[in-house]
């Protein structure tokens, strides 16, 4: 939210003061606008793909500080794996396979959805990610309909709008610049990402619920995006039609190649902590989590930058905030008792 360029965990270099910083990964975004590469196919497929660097990490250090076995392992990389996996090795590889497919689906129609979409649209579409995991967790989780839930989703979400409407003194007109294509793309991708929670909490939630296994997990679906992009990319590079057509490069400046570097690295970091929020604690507590972050980037930009925002920013941040709680209300009453 700072009245500089900034960089999601990111952030977002933009052309006015950005607003969810860490919503989402708006620094891939940040790639495509502020140094004009706009080749969302490739962005998307980098970052994907860039958590397979989590499995030689991990046989690395198990190799040199696991047990006996382990450092005896030589170059067994999948029998060290498996032996940290609470989930048998070909099992979590189908996983991987389904979930790292299906959020790169998902996550195309953000990222494209972006060369047509101003990032106050994008921020308060993609923030409508509650209201469909709530109502697929109900249908699906067997989650049980509470007010006091859905009064906290429809709280948070208002702080949202209000946020990304008011923020920097931008104009609520804004939203209205958008394409409708674009506009339901970016519907599609957070009606997606609401399914791909929700599914990995159906499918996995209470069996992948320890560290190895779920950084494997991460590290497995970059892998499966590997032969992904390569079949994508003959697509996009001889596609017929010029609307999706993609060629082959990265950035040619130095700024583009260390924007893609951070935008990928906060990637790893986004995906990997999502994965374990929404198997440790539950699809709704993510994704609202998500929203929750709006106000302490706000909070940091007004300590580190000194940056000032209007009353509507501030009524915002204390309904996400509000919202948070509601819906966390019985999680924090057993630790106020302790």
């Amino acid at each position: 939210m700072s009245s500089n360029n900034c960089i999601h965990g990111g952030a977002v270099p933009v052309l006015k003061p950005q607003i969810t910083e860490h919503t989402k990964l708006l620094n891939q975004d940040g790639v495509q606008t502020t140094i004009g590469f706009k080749k969302p196919f490739f962005i998307m497929c980098f970052s994907h793909a860039a958590p397979a660097v989590i499995l030689p990490i991990i046989f690395a250090y198990y190799h040199l500080c696991g047990s006996l076995e382990d450092r005896r392992a030589g170059f067994d990389v999948i029998g060290v794996l498996q032996r940290h996996s609470v989930i048998p090795f070909s099992k979590l590889l189908r996983l991987s396979a389904f979930f790292g497919g299906f959020y790169l689906m998902s996550d195309y129609f953000w990222f494209a959805a972006f060369k047509n979409l101003t990032v106050e649209a994008g921020a308060a579409i993609l923030n409508s990610i509650p209201l469909f995991v709530y109502c697929l967790s109900i249908c699906v989780l067997r989650e049980k309909a509470s007010a006091r839930k859905l009064c906290g989703v429809l709280t948070a979400f208002a702080g949202v709008l209000l946020v990304v409407m008011y923020q920097g003194g931008s104009n609520p007109e804004n939203l209205a610049d958008s394409s409708v294509v674009a506009g339901l793309m970016m519907l599609i991708a957070a009606a997606t990402s609401a399914v791909f929670e929700v599914l990995l909490a159906l499918t996995v939630g209470d069996d992948m619920n320890d560290i190895s296994t779920l950084l494997v997990f991460s590290g497995l679906c970059g892998v499966i995006t590997i032969p992904l992009w390569l079949i994508g990319t003959i697509f996009f590079t001889y596609s017929p039609f010029p609307s999706l057509y993609e060629p082959i490069g990265f950035p040619d400046a130095a700024d583009g190649v260390l924007m893609l570097t951070i935008a990928v690295v906060m990637f790893v970091i986004n995906f990997v902590c999502l994965t374990i929020s929404i198997c440790w604690t539950s699809p709704l507590e993510t994704s609202v989590g998500f929203m929750f972050s709006i106000p302490v980037s706000g909070l940091v930009d007004t300590v580190m930058h000194h940056t000032s925002f209007s009353w509507e920013c501030i009524v915002g941040s204390v309904l996400v905030m509000s919202g948070f709680v509601l819906i966390e209300f019985h999680s924090l009453k057993p630790i106020a008792n302790h």
